[in-house]
C-alpha cells in the first residue's frame, strides 16, 4: 500500500513541492490551529489520495496532529545543548510560568506549550520560540517575564542571529565561511558576487569545464558529505549522472533539515550566506544533468525559509537561476520547502518522501536516491555545508581542496560549540585539527574554567568522549576509531556537574520522541532504553543494577543490528560510550 501511494504521488503531472498534502495541512494548521476531519476529506480529494493517506500525514509530523493548538504556540527547546545548560529546568520554568504542561493548550485556545528538540540557538540557550520569535538565555525569571509579556500583548526583546565571534584563521583557509570571515552582508547578491559567489558556476558555464570536469574536480577534492555519513560527494554525483543520462528528469536536493540537537552550522550558513548554497546546487545540476532543485528546511528555523526564498528571488532576477542561466543554455531553478517537525526527515529517503507530501518515513535501500529518488527520478541529496564547499572547489580546483586535511578527511570542517564555552559559536578548522585545540584553543574552554568531563560530537547519535581523549584529531576515521562521530560537527560539552545517567536518559528520551515508528527495534527499543536508564538513577541492590546494565548492552546490540536507519541504529553508540567511559557512574545507584 505504501509503495502504491508513493507511485500515486510520483505519477501526478505537476509534481508539486509547495502544494501537496503536507503543505496544505501546514496551511490549515497555521490558519485554523486545528485540522478537522473535513479538512482531511477535502485535501484528500484535492490531491487525489486516499483519506487514510492524508490522515497519516496529519498525524505523523510534530507541527501537525488532530489536537487543537494554541493561537500562540510556545515551543521550549529540549535539545542537547539546552539540556547541557539547564537540565530539565527550562521546561519546568515555562510550564510553571504558563500554568501548562508540555502538550497542553489553554481552554480558551489562547496559548499552547510544546516541546522541540533544537531551535538552533545552541550557543545561547536555553531557548524558546513563540510564533517565529526566538528568546534565549532562559531563566525562571525570564520565563515568567515572557509569560507576562504574552498576556500583555508583546514587547519583550527577542534574540537576534546567533552570536558568533568574528572569524579567525584557525590553522587554515576560510572555505565554507569565506565571505562571512569578511564581515560583509552576504545575503545581498551584489555584495556576495563581489566576493566570489557564482564565479564557479560562471566558469563552468563559460565552456572551460564540462559536466564531467566538474565531477572530476569534486571527486579529486575528496569532499565527503558533511551531514553525517561522510560519503564521497564526487562518487554520489557520478552515480547520479550515470542514471540521469537515462532519465527525462533529475533533481538536486539540499538537505537543510539540520536536526542534530547541538548543531546550528547549516542554520548559520542559510541565514548569512544563502547564495553559497544556491551556487553549489546549480553547479551540481550542471554536473549531473538536473534542471530542478529543492531545499528542504526544518520548520524549527523560522528565519531560514524567508532568507532562502529572498535569495532565490534575487538570483532569478539576476539570471543566475531559472531558464537559460547567464545566456549559456543551462536552466536550473530551486524551490524552498519547509518541513513540519521530524528529526528522521534528515535521513535522505525520509526527506524525499516528505518533499512528496507523504509521511517522512525511511525506506529500504537499494535503490538509492542516485537511481530512484524524488518522484522516482535520479536525485543528488547533499547537505548545506557540503554544497557550500562546491563553489570554492570549482574556482580553486579539487587538488587545492584535497591539500587540506588529514588522511581520508579532506578540506575544512565547520564546528559549532554550545553555550557552556567561553566562546560559543560557529568556527571553521582544517580537518585533522585536534579536538582539544577546538575546545580549549578556539572555544576557550568551559566558562569559569570548569574542566570538561564529557563531550559529544555529531549530534545525539555521536559517541561521548571523556577528557582523556581530547587529543583525538577531528576526522571521519580518526573519531570513528575512538567510538565517536564527526557527523554535522555540532559539539556539546559538559562539566563535572552532570550525571552520566542523566545524559543517558536524555538520549533515549530524544530517540523515543523522534522515532518514526516504522521499525520495532527503534520504536520499542527507545522506550525500553528510556525505562532502563531511568531505573539506573534510583538506589537499588547492586545485583539489580548490574542486571539492568546487561539488559542495556543487549538492547543496544539489538537496536544497532535491527534498526532500519541510523536513528535507532546509532543511538547505541553514545550509550556504549557512557558505559565504557563512565561505567561506575552509571552503576552509581547500586547499594
Amino acid at each position: 500500500m505504501s509503495h502504491n501511494l508513493v507511485q500515486l504521488r510520483r505519477n501526478r503531472d505537476d509534481k508539486s513541492l509547495e502544494d501537496n498534502a503536507l503543505q496544505r495541512l501546514k496551511h490549515v494548521m497555521h490558519d485554523k490551529r486545528q485540522i478537522s476531519p473535513e479538512d482531511i476529506v477535502q485535501i484528500a480529494r484535492d490531491t487525489r489520495q486516499p483519506e487514510a493517506a492524508v490522515l497519516g500525514v496529519a498525524t505523523y509530523y510534530q507541527d501537525l496532529g488532530l489536537a487543537r493548538r494554541g493561537r500562540t504556540r510556545v515551543k521550549v527547546c529540549r535539545g542537547t545543548a539546552c539540556f547541557a545548560t539547564s537540565g530539565e529546568q527550562s521546561t519546568a520554568w515555562m510550564e510553571e510560568a504558563l500554568g501548562l504542561k508540555c502538550g497542553e493548550t489553554r481552554a480558551d485556545g489562547s496559548v499552547g506549550l510544546e516541546e522541540v528538540y533544537c531551535l538552533g540557538f545552541c550557543n545561547a540557550g536555553p531557548s524558546v520560540e513563540v510564533e517565529g520569535r526566538i528568546y534565549t538565555g532562559l531563566t525562571k525569571e525570564r520565563a515568567r517575564a515572557l509569560a507576562a509579556d504574552l498576556a500583555g500583548g508583546g514587547g519583550m526583546a527577542e534574540a537576534h542571529d546567533a552570536s558568533v565571534p568574528p572569524f579567525e584563521a584557525h590553522g587554515g583557509p576560510a572555505i565554507v565561511l569565506e565571505r562571512l570571515a569578511l564581515s560583509i552582508d552576504a545575503t545581498k547578491l551584489d555584495v556576495a558576487r563581489a566576493h566570489g559567489v557564482f564565479e564557479g558556476l560562471s566558469e563552468a558555464l563559460a565552456g572551460s569545464l564540462t559536466p564531467d570536469d566538474v565531477i572530476d574536480h569534486v571527486e579529486r577534492s575528496g569532499l565527503r558529505g558533511r551531514g553525517g555519513a561522510g560519503f564521497s560527494t564526487g562518487t554520489k554525483w557520478k552515480l547520479t549522472a550515470s542514471h540521469a543520462r537515462k532519465s527525462d528528469e533529475a533533481y538536486i536536493v539540499c538537505n537543510a533539515d539540520e536536526g542534530d540537537p547541538g548543531s546550528y552550522i547549516d542554520k548559520y550558513i542559510m541565514e548569512r550566506d544563502p547564495f553559497a548554497i544556491l551556487e553549489g546546487m546549480a553547479i551540481a545540476g550542471f554536473a549531473v544533468g538536473a534542471s530542478r532543485g529543492a531545499i528542504y528546511v526544518r520548520s524549527e528555523y523560522p528565519r531560514s525559509v524567508p532568507q532562502l526564498k529572498d535569495a532565490v528571488a534575487q538570483a532569478r532576477a539576476a539570471g543566475l537561476l531559472g531558464k537559460d542561466i547567464l545566456g549559456k543554455g543551462f536552466s536550473f531553478d530551486v524551490d524552498v520547502v519547509e518541513g513540519a517537525g521530524s528529526y528522521v526527515c534528515g535521513e535522505e529517503t525520509a526527506l524525499l518522501r516528505s518533499l512528496e507530501g507523504l509521511r517522512g518515513m525511511v525506506t529500504a535501500r537499494p535503490p538509492f536516491p542516485a537511481e530512484k529518488g524524488l518522484f522516482g527520478k535520479p536525485t543528488v541529496v547533499n547537505n548545506v555545508e557540503t554544497l557550500a564547499c562546491v563553489g570554492w572547489i570549482v574556482r580553486h580546483g579539487g587538488d587545492a581542496y584535497a591539500a587540506i586535511g588529514v588522511g581520508k578527511s579532506k578540506g575544512t570542517k565547520t564546528v559549532s560549540l554550545n553555550e557552556r564555552f567561553v566562546r560559543p559559536g560557529v568556527f571553521e578548522v582544517p580537518l585533522g585539527t585536534s579536538l582539544r585545540h577546538v575546545l580549549e584553543g578556539v572555544g576557550g574552554g568551559l566558562k569559569g574554567g570548569a574542566p570538561i568531563k564529557a563531550v559529544q560530537i555529531g549530534g545525539p547519535l555521536g559517541g561521548i568522549l571523556p577528557a582523556s581523549l581530547l587529543d583525538t584529531p577531528l576526522g571521519f576515521e580518526e573519531l570513528d576509531q575512538v567510538g565517536a562521530l564527526l557527523g554535522h560537527g555540532g559539539i556539546v560539552a559538559w562539566a563535572d556537574d552532570v550525571d552520566a545517567r542523566d545524559i543517558a536518559v536524555h538520549l533515549f528520551e530524544f530517540c523515543e520522541k523522534e522515532s518514526c515508528g516504522k521499525c520495532f527495534p527503534c520504536r520499542l527499543g527507545a522506550r525500553r532504553g528510556f525505562e532502563l536508564t531511568q531505573r539506573l538513577k534510583g538506589a537499588r541492590p547492586a545485583a539489580d543494577v548490574k542486571a539492568d546494565i546487561t539488559l542495556l548492552e543487549d538492547l543496544c546490540e539489538t537496536m544497532k543490528r535491527g534498526s532500519l536507519c541510523a536513528h535507532g541504529g546509532a543511538i547505541p553508540d553514545p550509550i556504549r560510550s557512557l558505559m565504557r567511559h563512565f561505567g561506575p557512574e552509571l552503576e552509581g545507584g547500586a547499594s
